[in-house]
């Protein structure tokens, strides 16, 4: 038997939990939580399992809306917590939310926690924006707590009236969990790039405007394709590196058909991004929404300056003309002008240590998860 608060974290899929919550959910054990983990099954939750004080329970669940599967998860997921009997759930990620949400409230969990990291009905209209609207209205109705993780985003959840009924907050500065910001760190032992990737770089001479992320509509990559062709009808000269995964979008192609006119890196997905993001002269992320966009924060780390779009969540990430540049979102005029000004800027080396220093000061990780863990506890926002 224990004394401690049993807190249980649940995400939908096992990629989540191994990218972004091992620390996370070792200082939470730290901190005096008896951890739990509850999510799809994946590569690397074995090593996650091994971690002392945290258990790992595998609990199926699609992404995509599947009823009869989703209904299926939500009936285990219910059993699962009468079971378990914890004092917090903290849920993460649209589907693991809404169902994490509906089992939690069925099974009386004391004390519910949404963490708010995107509203995916910003960037569908019609028919599916009023569900996912629903969807996102009950998650929060039947939580005790809402948590979005930037100012921007708490705002915008308030704005649309998908709130539940309840004050949605920011901690601290925002993010869901920080930056180790000497893991991501200019002097920090890291792979040395792929040799296609560095011989392209050597060769084409030329600062690098870069981008790392999911090939996805919703990152505003048309954008920036867009932005790179005006750039280079006007004369200015750089070399992109685009540094992430197709997500059956086409955008790879559209890629490779821009690099018959204009030198284009792709590398598709990476393990380590560290040694890509240090290679930029800039990191341009202009997406349609976001929650808080990690990238952003760990270039920062890195001393890598970003022009990102003025979209939820992104706005937040950059504080225009001192660590970054913000642009309209959508507007591939704006950004490319804000390219060309930033490549003719001889302050914008000045930018990444500013950048580097607004990580270290206001996102180190230990400082987000503990305003995160006196949250789940109520410390903070108080108890329902």
């Amino acid at each position: 038997m224990t004394n401690r608060p049993r807190l249980c974290f649940i995400v939908t899929n096992a990629i989540t939990a191994t990218t972004f919550l091992p620390g996370y959910l070792r200082f939470l054990y730290e901190d005096g939580w008896d951890v739990v983990l509850l999510c799809s099954d994946g590569p690397g939750l074995d090593n996650l399992s091994g971690v002392d004080g945290i258990s790992v329970h595998i609990l199926p669940m699609k992404r995509e809306p599947a009823p009869v599967r989703d209904f299926i998860s939500l009936v285990r997921m219910y059993s699962f917590f009468r079971r378990l009997r914890p004092d917090v759930i903290v849920y993460a990620t649209p589907k693991a939310s809404l169902l994490a949400s509906i089992a939690g409230r069925l099974a009386r969990v004391p004390r519910r926690v949404y963490e708010l990291w995107g509203l995916r009905m910003e960037t569908v209209n019609g028919l599916p924006c009023k569900v996912f609207g629903l969807l996102e209205w009950l998650t929060a109705r039947l939580s005790s707590i809402v948590i979005a993780n930037s100012a921007s985003l708490a705002t915008r959840c308030m704005d649309l009236g998908v709130n539940g009924g309840h004050r949605v907050v920011t901690l601290g500065h925002g993010s869901s969990h920080g930056v180790d910001s000497e893991y991501f760190s200019r002097e920090a032992t890291m792979p040395l790039l792929d040799p296609e990737t560095s011989t392209a770089i050597e060769e084409g001479a030329a600062p690098v405007v870069g981008f790392v992320g999911r090939l996805h509509p919703d990152k505003g990559l048309d954008t920036f394709l867009e932005a790179l062709q005006i750039c280079n009808e006007q004369g200015v000269v750089f070399q992109a590196l685009v540094v992430g995964e197709e997500e059956g979008a086409g955008t790879a192609k559209a890629i490779n058909q821009l690099r018959e006119r204009i030198p284009v890196i792709l590398t598709g997905h990476v393990d380590d991004p560290r040694p890509y993001l240090r290679a930029m002269s800039m990191l341009v992320l202009v997406s349609r929404r976001e929650g808080f966009p990690n990238v952003v924060l760990e270039a920062a780390a890195l001393e890598v300056p970003a022009i990102v779009s003025d979209a939820t969540g992104c706005v937040d990430a950059v504080e225009h003309d001192i660590t970054g540049a913000i642009v309209p979102v959508s507007d591939p005029e704006a950004l490319a002008a804000a390219i060309a000004l930033a490549l003719r800027n001889p302050e914008w080396k000045n930018f990444g240590s500013a950048a580097r220093k607004r990580v270290v000061r206001d996102f180190a990780q230990e400082t987000v998860w503990g305003l995160h863990s006196a949250a789940f506890s109520g410390s903070i926002l108080g108890s329902d």
